[in-house]
């Protein structure tokens, strides 16, 4: 994924969308955040400026590993957070 560089990412919705980011995927991909981080965490991770960036890569990954792998990097994320 190369993002492009005039990418606004202050403008949320449009960033996700030049990004390429499906909404069913994005909700899927939020969902399994706050399944698997810690409440204040998942928080950050999905209210962070970069989390257009995140949420399309994780998005990539998924089409390409399936969710398990997301679920599986997100699970260790988790571990390094207590």
């Amino acid at each position: 994924m190369t993002a492009p560089r005039d990418l606004d990412l202050a403008n949320r919705p449009r960033a996700l969308e030049r990004l390429r980011v499906q909404s069913a995927a994005h909700s899927q991909m939020v969902a399994m955040v706050r399944g698997v981080l810690p409440e204040r965490e998942a928080g950050l991770l999905i209210g962070s400026r970069q989390w257009p960036l995140l949420a399309a890569r994780m998005q990539q990954l998924g089409e390409r590993d399936g969710t398990h792998t997301v679920a599986q990097h997100l699970n260790r994320l988790s571990a390094d957070t207590y």
